[in-house]
């Protein structure tokens, strides 16, 4: 703790005077700048600020077109002055939240491109407390919400690429005492007993109709799961292409937009920059699939590039 100690036979009146015009002056300076107008500043395309209320969003962002709108591009060199490694926030908020901005250049994955991690899969460079959204925070395989799921649906065609753990960690058997390294635990826990039998495995198709192959999604989520608006669902997709006809019969489907909460999604599309991933069989582009996740944006869709 700092003490200042000041005597007042050593200053003069004139001096109090200055003292308190400099105090003054800093209170209506920091009321100007930080206390005065709308609360909520987001950056255009053009590198300026647009400024609005919390009821006063750009009509824009009601269409793709505002969700398409990005911040200034920066060099790799200032990449660490962005917000973690998202870049800018988007210049549209979703849902009244913020969220990042699509970042088409860098495929999607700017902590890759700027070699933040190694793996072209890893999802942590995009998700992070408070910037998607009050309630989620991210690891790399799932999200997870201050809501307790009860249901995991994951679908796999490949044998053996998912497997349920077995046997799971039981975490009443893992409490310790309080000790000198503040931690509770015995030993780093695993996937929780409880948690494995909650998930239910799928061997078919992800897919826009039902055949002897494959699930048509939608109807499964609505229909056989009996999801609502009133659900707390996060769905992360990487269906090697086929999430298109089911992301378009969401787009023209309000329903979905109110039952997911949160959507991660894998867009593949045909790029020179990501042939050396198997995507040359794509025939999409990928300034479509920023359009599409434009769009699903503009429509209420809290949605990021998985990843």
């Amino acid at each position: 703790m700092t003490y200042l100690k000041v005597s007042a036979s050593a200053f003069s009146s004139r001096t109090y005077n200055i003292i308190i015009l400099c105090l003054t002056s800093y209170i209506l300076v920091d009321f100007v700048l930080y206390h005065w107008g709308p609360p909520l500043q987001l950056a255009d395309g053009a590198g300026a600020v647009q400024t609005w209320g919390a009821d006063e969003i750009d009509p824009i962002c009601e269409s793709a077109l505002g969700h398409l709108k990005v911040g200034p591009q920066l060099p790799a060199a200032n990449a660490w002055k962005q917000m973690k490694w998202t870049g800018a926030p988007a210049y549209c908020p979703v849902k009244g939240q913020l969220i990042e901005a699509l970042d088409p250049s860098n495929n999607f994955r700017r902590g890759f491109a700027l070699k933040f991690v190694t793996d072209v899969e890893d999802i942590r460079p995009y998700c992070f407390p408070g910037y998607m959204g009050p309630k989620s925070t991210s690891t790399k395989e799932h999200a997870m919400y201050p809501c307790d799921f009860t249901e995991v649906h994951a679908w796999e065609v490949t044998p053996n690429r998912f497997k349920i753990p077995s046997p799971g960690f039981n975490e009443d058997s893992n409490w310790g005492p309080e000790n000198p390294h503040a931690t509770r635990v015995l030993r780093t826990p695993q996937v929780l007993d409880w948690m494995t039998k909650r998930i239910k495995q799928y061997s078919t198709f992800v897919a826009d109709a039902d055949d002897e192959t494959s699930v048509n999604i939608t109807r499964f989520i609505k229909e056989e799961l009996k999801l609502t608006s009133q659900d707390t669902v996060v769905v992360k997709m990487d269906i090697e292409g086929a999430e298109w006809p089911i992301l378009q019969r969401w787009l023209n489907d309000p329903e979905m937009a109110q039952i997911v909460d949160e959507l991660f999604v894998e867009v593949h599309y045909h790029h020179q920059s990501m042939l050396d991933y198997g995507w040359g069989h794509f025939s999409r582009t990928r300034q479509e699939a920023t359009q599409l996740m434009a769009s699903l944006r503009a429509k209420g869709f809290f949605v990021h590039p998985w990843p």
